[in-house]
């Protein structure tokens, strides 16, 4: 195996498929768009903005100024040829950045849009303070997160290599181990007087219909690319066989949307 094969990451492979979708779907990202009442006349960040869309719906939908950052360059790429095809690119701007170092002045933004990214960075504190940094006073951030809660983390306990495996497939152990929904609650309850907080028990059919519903020709070729990966990078083959163990506890993983007010 090659240093550019043990270095691939499940992140590399979301790039190389051309296909990032968080948990939950576009039905969390509704419930993170009522929550937020986003305006015409908001500036919004998405934060780990993956291919576009939700930057792109929010801008369509709501008539706000967005802004993009992604830490992977092929996702600017494609988030910015996204905005153009739809002619968006007047409401919607795309740059490489870290959600660690966020590349904005403090208080830049009304709203914060953050889905399934936090749980890739390192240090989840030094970011989310960069989320608080960056929106304005009053404003929101909003978080959706993969996680299971403490108490089926307590139930599971015996399978916790297991569950230690899977969130380091998906390039999502932190400096604080994986964390739990409980321990996300926390975290974001440190820095904003403010925090609703939601757990959704992930349903894998739902899932995969929700996929499927993003369009059949993106779901056929993403699927055609991963299949590819599969056989012919053993460490995209070791990610996918590590993250599919996730199935063998249903009803327990799902995801936490942390609504935030500055």
């Amino acid at each position: 195996m090659g240093d550019s094969e043990k270095n691939f990451s499940y992140l590399d492979m979301l790039a190389s498929t051309g296909y990032a979708r968080h948990i939950g779907g576009k039905a969390a990202t509704d419930v993170l768009v009522e929550k937020a009442k986003i305006g015409p006349d908001f500036k919004v960040l998405d934060v780990g903005c993956g291919i576009g869309k939700t930057s792109c719906r929010l801008a369509a939908d709501h008539g706000c100024t967005v802004t993009g950052i992604d830490i992977m360059p092929q996702m600017v790429e494609k988030s910015s040829a996204l905005a153009k095809r739809l002619r968006l690119d007047g409401k919607v701007t795309f740059r490489q950045g870290d959600a660690r170092e966020l590349p904005f002045e403090d208080n830049s933004f009304d709203a914060v849009f953050v889905e399934s990214v936090t749980i890739f960075v390192e240090d989840v504190p030094k970011a989310i303070s960069e989320y608080r940094r960056v929106v304005k006073p009053g404003g929101i951030v909003c978080d959706n997160e993969v996680c299971i809660t403490r108490a089926s983390h307590e139930k599971l306990k015996d399978d916790i290599n297991d569950l230690e495996a899977i969130f380091s497939a998906f390039s999502s152990k932190t400096s604080q181990g994986y964390l739990t929904y409980d321990d996300w609650k926390e975290t974001f309850e440190k820095q904003f007087p403010t925090v609703e907080a939601t757990h959704y028990v992930a349903d894998p059919q739902v899932e995969m219909e929700a996929k499927k519903a993003d369009g059949m020709g993106t779901f056929v070729t993403s699927t055609l690319k991963t299949m590819w990966l599969y056989a012919t990078n053993p460490e995209a083959k070791r990610i996918i066989d590590t993250t599919q163990k996730m199935y063998k506890y249903v009803g327990h993983f799902g995801y936490g949307l942390f609504v935030c007010r500055k």
